[in-house]
């Protein structure tokens, strides 16, 4: 395995195993992409100045607040990584103010959105990004009422900063989807097609040839015993398209890595299933193969990815965990 590749593989367990000793009450997969987003930056998780982002977080937002609920260990890790940490903070405050602007709730899609936007250092330009993303999902919505919801607006609102015509982008989105769900007919779930469909638009170019590139991809984990998953998990293939490594070795090292985090607390069986392991995998591969990108384009859309995947999961899990307590609560009242 590449030696960068398995630096990160080794920090991600490193760190998910420091950020779970102070942050034990915090769901096991916001502990993850905190874990991630220090390793992706080539570092130890920091614990002492996340909790000092802690206590700054908890004067400057109340308990009932969405910069307190799933996202708040992911924050803590990027307010630490931050020289000013109260800054940081006030400005990611400052734009999700603005994205709520007329909202009745604020909620983590729009706190991922607002980091993503003060993340890029685009915060000067946040009311204008907002308009552009507003008129991305208004479309969107329009061609797919059923599936465009909250879990869109990150990735919408990195393509409201691609600088890319709004045309073109809902075109290229649409060519996307139409092509991979009827033409390919890759059976993942539409959701997960149209998240797809969104990171493959955000640079243009043949979006055939993209898909086809996603699809030969998924063809080669399901041959090597490993298929990757069609749900949150999907849109990942979205951020390998462009790695310059064999479809063969590329997917190997993906499955070695995967294979890696399964020996390490936290990533097991009784924690992360094989599907989501492979997600991390994949959007680890996608930085470390980044190949002369854009950097700061690569890791944005990694970053916004897994964020994504992980705070639907997490969303997932609490209502999973509520539908528990209600089932169990109607048995003992009978």
């Amino acid at each position: 395995m590449n030696s960068e590749f398995t630096k990160k593989l080794e920090l991600l367990a490193a760190n998910k195993k420091a950020i779970d000793k102070e942050f034990y009450f915090e769901l096991g997969m916001s502990q993850v992409v905190a874990g991630l987003l220090f390793a992706s930056a080539g570092k130890e998780a920091d614990i002492e100045r996340m909790k000092e982002a802690r206590n700054i977080l908890k004067k400057k937002a109340g308990v009932f607040s969405a910069l307190r609920d799933a996202t708040e260990t992911v924050i803590l890790a990027r307010m630490a990584m931050e020289p000013d940490m109260e800054q940081y903070i006030n400005d990611l405050i400052g734009v999700l103010e603005l994205l709520t602007k007329g909202k009745v709730f604020e909620d983590s899609y729009m706190v991922l959105t607002a980091m993503i936007i003060v993340d890029r250092g685009r915060k000067a330009d946040a009311e204008k990004i907002k308009a552009t993303t507003d008129e991305i999902m208004r479309r969107m919505s329009k061609l797919h009422p059923i599936l465009t919801s909250a879990e869109d607006l990150a990735l919408a609102a990195l393509l409201a900063m691609s600088g890319r015509d709004i045309d073109s982008v809902i075109d290229d989105m649409e060519e996307s989807f139409r092509y991979t769900k009827k033409e390919l007919k890759i059976r993942a779930d539409a959701n997960s097609i149209q998240a797809l469909s969104q990171i493959l638009a955000l640079t243009g170019g043949d979006m055939k040839a993209k898909c086809d590139k996603v699809a030969e991809l998924f063809a080669a984990f399901k041959e090597n015993g490993s298929k990757f998953g069609t749900y949150l998990e999907f849109p990942a293939l979205g951020t390998l398209i462009d790695v310059d490594v064999p479809t063969e070795v590329l997917v190997g090292e993906i499955i070695e890595a995967a294979d890696f985090l399964k020996k390490n607390k936290g990533f097991g069986g009784l924690s992360m299933d094989k599907k989501t392991r492979l997600m991390f995998a994949a959007l680890l591969a996608s930085e470390v193969y980044s190949n002369g990108r854009d950097t700061l384009e690569v890791v944005s859309t990694t970053n916004a990815v897994i964020t994504n995947s992980a705070i639907s999961m997490i969303i997932a899990e609490e209502v999973a965990i509520m539908v528990i307590v209600m089932c169990a609560s109607t048995a003992n009242s009978n």
